[in-house]
């Protein structure tokens, strides 16, 4: 089955908005075993939607479009593909008693007309009702025996409409057609996973490697046809195997997770001490559901005073040593333990660039101290990329060397 999306959208194009909906299709799809064969983005406008939906179908099965079904005048996605379809809008009361239900619990009203528009149906198409929003979702059969799918823009309406009743219909069209499965590596380079991964699969002719490059982290996907889940199971357990602690526990697509739930069944009780990410690294353990359970808490010290006064970094290092340095960061590793009696803690401190930088200390120096109250370890380390990268590199590689700590200890 040739699945196609279609986004609209002005404010995609000009880079107001980050096209998170095709991630999510994209990935539900792939989790599913199906492909997204395609996808583009045009503005809003009718004809602009019209061209790309009857371009798209001469090419796909499914058709997906993407946002326009509001009652604005720049909500022109269901108009355009009726008329590209060759059929007729039509009022449809049931959809105009859910919208008016939907407002009425909420003590909002609306103008009748926009009400009107929304109720608007093309002929022979089924309403996907809209349980967290107005504008309903269309499912509509075209010739030859294709689809179109119209689903509204704002995320919160557009994913469980996606997975409740998309995909029901996908799978009532065609069975899965591709089996995939997929483990993260941490601390590796691409190309050294790569060279386990081109040795081992060897005798798998059958399976198909990708890989997936973040900064400090690696995923490898393996994929074969449904027919083939079991092989590629032996397959992934087998390169896992041999990539050994660099691979993150199945489940863990983040070394966060892995850190939250070992510290969570040791009961221990982590904290951080951040310089140049400004909090990243304790934002991204509180992302993680139930890190209250683990996570003591974090402190943000971007200036020598506060580096001072909070986590106890003596003067004496900071003028002999500078911030950034690995004197520092013991420091501040240190006052966790300490001062704050963390059971585990991550300190860091670097130059983030693009400004900073020096002969001796260039844009991208990064030092990184993490342990537990008997184990400790600091790491110098030299990332490339802008301001951006070497923070993301920094927050990753602090959780994956807290992570291999943890591993060690057992």
């Amino acid at each position: 089955m040739n699945i196609h999306l279609v986004c609209t959208g002005t404010e995609l194009l000009i880079g107001h908005t980050l096209n998170t909906n095709q991630h999510f299709i994209g990935g539900c799809l792939d989790a599913a075993g199906y492909r997204l064969a395609a996808e583009r983005c045009v503005p809003d406008t009718g004809a602009a939607i019209a061209a790309a939906v009857r371009e798209e179908l001469a090419r796909a099965d499914v058709v997906i479009t993407i946002g326009g079904l509001g009652p604005t005048t720049d909500d022109l996605t269901r108009d355009s593909v009726a008329r590209e379809l060759g059929v007729p809008l039509k009022y449809h009361p049931d959809v105009h008693a859910v919208i008016t239900a939907y407002l009425a619990g909420r003590n909002v009203t609306v103008p009748a007309e926009s009400l009107r528009i929304q109720a608007m149906v093309p002929e022979n198409a089924t309403p996907l009702l809209n349980r967290n929003g107005t504008a309903p979702g269309l499912w509509c059969p075209a010739s030859g025996g294709k689809v179109v799918v119209m689903l509204p823009g704002p995320p919160r309406e557009l994913q469980p409409m996606f997975q409740e009743q998309v995909l029901p219909r996908l799978r009532e069209l065609a069975p899965p057609e591709v089996a995939r499965v997929a483990f993260s590596v941490c601390g590796l380079p691409e190309s050294a996973v790569a060279e386990v991964v081109e040795r081992e699969l060897a005798p798998f002719a059958d399976i198909e490697p990708a890989y997936c490059a973040r900064p400090a982290q690696v995923e490898v996907r393996l994929s074969a046809t449904p027919a083939l889940k079991a092989r590629l199971e032996l397959a992934r357990a087998r390169l896992m195997e041999c990539l050994g602690d660099a691979v993150l526990p199945a489940g863990c697509s983040e070394p966060a997770q892995a850190v939250g739930s070992m510290l969570l069944e040791r009961r221990l009780w982590v904290a951080t001490a951040e310089s140049c990410t400004g909090g990243w690294i304790a934002k991204t353990l509180t992302d993680l559901p139930g890190a209250s359970a683990w996570f003591s808490g974090g402190l943000v010290t971007y200036s020598n005073d506060w580096k001072e006064c909070l986590l106890d970094v003596p003067e004496a290092i900071l003028n002999d040593y500078g911030a950034v340095s690995a004197e520092t960061v013991t420091a501040m590793l240190e006052a966790l333990f300490r001062r704050y009696e963390a059971d585990a803690g991550m300190a860091v401190t670097g130059i983030a660039g693009p400004a900073g930088g020096t002969a001796d200390k260039p844009v991208g120096l990064v030092y990184i101290a993490t342990g537990l109250r008997a184990q400790r370890q600091v790491s110098r380390h030299l990332f490339p990329g802008n301001r951006d990268s070497v923070r993301q590199r920094t927050v990753t590689t602090a959780l994956n060397q807290l992570r291999l700590q943890l591993l060690q200890a057992r």
